[in-house]
């Protein structure tokens, strides 16, 4: 019996997926639940196990390939005696010569194009000394702008032309940089996002001074019993879980037309790393302490560094938060992950002068942008979310 591997949808806004190992070679006898490959998806790796025992008798799609999900990659067969069936092969094959045959013909076009042209040509003057030097450092005249009478390139022309040429080589005008696959992903998220989500946007001002005080009377204890570093981005997330339980609406994703509305409050918390930004999800904040929400959060930054988050940490959550504060920046009003329908977007903490009555204060302030898909959230609907965060931080009393 011959069995088919296909590339298998992981996640649910996995589209393809790029074979990045193949962790058995062909003939190799393999069994049930035995890693087979390991394939990157547009979220995280993750190992793909054998569904069937057998042998792997044919690699259809190679390491780096990009695949649709549900095409075949490769067969399993219950012996090294049955045959592979030939369509199948061929139809991978024919698939591989048409886009091959595609791009010849694109090029031919091109190259026809090209030299269908019209050329146009304009007469050259350049003195014989000018005439000599240019074919001795190989520059071409049509290149050069004449300074001399009637725009006569002369001798000086040429060698400004020549140090200039010099100049470029030594230092590169031009470097292209490879993109990851994450990097591609997330720049053709981000295009889709801006080009179809109606964004709006809504800023506030915090004061932060009771959280602050919050934070430090607990962080000698957090430290102490719990081994968990406090930090304002857990005050943070359990301010936005207590606003998400009061305000349902906004824990929602708007997809294929139609608003989806999350009954668990999961917020996805953006993180940095040298392989570029991911949001892993914070489970439940609503239902969980500042501890546990403390300690969740080290631990999904600790995976995320070392690229062991599984697609079960990337996904459901229905909100983000980007705590752009430790970098100093004030505020910023940054795009929306598809296909959930707000983000948070927090500054730094800095101690300004406040009006107090009749007296002026230092106090220490944040300011929180809250961006918007109005399909979904509409603007007194978004004030109102951010207003609940905002109370959670100015009376952290309410976290408990």
């Amino acid at each position: 019996m011959i069995t088919k591997i296909i590339m298998p949808k992981l996640g649910e806004t996995m589209e393809e997926g790029e074979i990045i190992q193949w962790l058995k070679k062909e003939e190799d006898e393999i069994k049930e639940g035995e890693p087979l490959l390991e394939v990157a998806t547009d979220k995280a790796n993750m190992e793909i196990e054998a569904l069937t025992s057998g042998f792997l008798r044919k690699i259809i799609a190679r390491e780096g390939k990009i695949v649709p999900v549900t095409q075949t990659i490769a067969f399993i067969a219950d012996s090294m005696e049955e045959e592979i069936p030939e369509e199948k092969e061929e139809t991978a094959g024919k698939r591989e010569k048409g886009a091959i045959k595609k791009a010849i013909i694109e090029e031919k076009k091109e190259v026809s194009e090209i030299s269908k042209a019209p050329e146009i040509s304009r007469p050259i003057k350049a003195s014989p000394l000018a005439k000599k030097l240019a074919k001795q450092h190989k520059i071409d005249l049509a290149t050069i702008e004449g300074r001399g009478p009637g725009g006569r390139i002369l001798k000086e022309d040429v060698l400004r032309a020549v140090e200039q040429a010099a100049e470029q080589k030594e230092v590169p005008q031009k470097k292209e940089v490879s993109l990851s696959r994450a990097e591609k992903v997330m720049i053709r998220r981000m295009e889709k996002s801006k080009r179809e989500i109606p964004h709006f946007y809504l800023t506030v001002e915090v004061d932060f001074s009771a959280a602050m005080k919050m934070r430090h009377d607990l962080l000698a204890k957090f430290e102490e019993e719990k081994g968990i570093h406090l930090t304002y981005t857990d005050l943070l997330i359990k301010s936005c879980g207590r606003a998400l339980n009061k305000m349902p609406r906004v824990n929602s994703t708007f997809e294929e037309g139609k608003v989806i509305s999350h009954l668990k409050i999961d917020v996805g918390l953006a993180v940095a790393r040298e392989k570029g930004l991911i949001v892993p999800a914070i489970r439940d904040v609503d239902k969980k302490d500042l501890f546990q929400i403390a300690r969740d959060r080290n631990e999904l930054i600790r995976k995320a560094n070392e690229d062991k988050l599984s697609l079960e940490d990337l996904e459901g959550a229905g909100f983000t938060l980007s705590n752009l504060g430790m970098l100093g920046i004030k505020g910023a009003a940054v795009i929306i992950n598809p296909p959930q329908a707000s983000i948070l977007a927090v500054g730094e903490i800095k101690k300004r002068a406040v009006v107090l009555g009749e007296k002026i204060e230092s106090r220490p302030i944040m300011e929180m942008t809250l961006s918007c898909d109005h399909r979904v959230i509409d603007g007194y609907l978004g004030a109102k979310f951010l207003q609940e965060i905002k109370q959670g931080l100015e009376k952290p009393c309410l976290l408990d």
